[in-house]
């Protein structure tokens, strides 16, 4: 078998970045390691509302619930923000995975499940696959975290993630089923409870070691909102999850190049990766465009220069928040609540580019 490009992972990045290479006309195919595409389920699935317009894909039918705004809670202090208008959806995974992989597909793109990826020879180009060999111009990692086209072709380790859990509950008791409460209080990312509907809550927390995962969830649960909201609720599914929050030293070699959660391309303040993951396709798309004309391969000049600052602002955040004590934390919550700290977040916050203008992108 032989392709122009070939792209290994088929969940919402995979079929963002397969979409663009095959509108810009690359014969383009999609290998997914299972019977069907998608991660699994394995994501909070909240997503901006000015965010998720700029990824291309078609989210609307995923829909589930509307976010209008956020607590953010730590120790007793608590910093409501809440906006007229939706600032978050909530979505089904399962089904955004398959409309961004049917876009690829509606696009041109071939898919094919079943085939792991399994070693890559530079020397002939040649990915060699459980469906057999396949020759292509161009290889790309949208494989995630544990990417094995990452490995296979040597790129530096991701330096920095953590681990999460979370579980689905269904009749649960929500005061405020449009509103979001986030919990800072919890070392390595945060906590959550996300309403997925009027009764339906995801309720997680992502630390940096499992033995810390097990001690937070404790805590967390045990919480006196979350435990009420779950008083008599049932629990319909939990996973668990490893989060990057620093991109990649390196995410090109050559004509092999890593996207999203493969890459790193992750807010290091919510471990969300959807929409920088979709943008970053776009400059993968356009560079491979350029070189199949003629042009450099300057994937990791064009992603960086777009992106690498905003991704390095989460980053300095989470840093602040990391060597911050929950109390000095608590205190600084409560003081930037009481000089109008809310109604500044809710007329120039953005989930993706903090307090940045972001017109520029679309």
């Amino acid at each position: 078998m032989k392709t122009e490009c070939l792209v290994v992972g088929a969940s919402v990045i995979g079929g963002a970045v397969a979409t663009k290479l095959a509108k810009k006309g690359l014969d383009t195919m999609i290998l997914s390691d299972k019977p069907s595409v998608g991660k699994g389920g394995k994501c909070t699935s909240i997503i901006s509302a000015s965010g998720l317009p700029k990824t291309g894909i078609n989210y609307q039918p995923a829909v589930l619930h509307e976010i209008f705004g956020a607590n953010i809670r730590c120790g007793k202090a608590c910093l409501t923000v809440r906006r007229k208008s939706p600032v978050a959806y909530v979505l089904d995974r399962f089904k955004l995975d398959a409309l961004s992989v049917g876009q690829a597909q509606d696009a041109g793109a071939e898919l094919k499940t079943s085939a792991r990826f399994e070693k890559w020879e530079p020397a002939t180009k040649t990915a060699h696959t459980a469906a057999g060999p396949i020759q292509t111009d161009y290889l790309v990692g949208a494989d995630g975290i544990a990417s094995n086209v990452a490995r296979q072709s040597g790129f530096p380790a991701l330096e920095r993630f953590v681990v999460a859990w979370e579980g689905e509950y269904e009749n649960a008791l929500l005061k405020e089923p449009d509103v979001v409460d986030v919990f800072l209080d919890i070392p390595g990312l945060f906590g959550w409870a996300v309403p997925a509907g009027e009764k339906t809550v995801r309720v997680g927390l992502a630390t940096k070691t499992a033995a810390q995962l097990q001690h937070h969830k404790k805590r967390l649960l045990q919480n006196a909102s979350v435990h009420s909201m779950l008083a008599g609720a049932t629990k319909v599914r939990e996973f668990h999850h490893t989060i990057p929050l620093r991109y990649r030293k390196q995410t090109q070699k050559n004509n092999v190049m890593l996207v999203g959660d493969a890459a790193g391309q992750v807010k290091a303040t919510t471990g969300g990766g959807i929409v920088f993951g979709s943008l970053c396709a776009r400059e993968l798309a356009d560079a491979t465009r350029a070189h199949m004309d003629g042009g450099a391969l300057d994937y990791e000049t064009r992603w960086r220069q777009k992106y690498a600052g905003p991704l390095d602002g989460h980053r300095r955040i989470r840093q602040l928040l990391d060597v911050m004590p929950p109390s000095l934390a608590a205190i600084g919550l409560q003081t930037f609540s009481a000089i109008g700290g809310s109604g500044f977040l809710e007329k120039r916050g953005d989930m993706d580019f903090i307090l940045q203008n972001t017109k520029q992108i679309s």
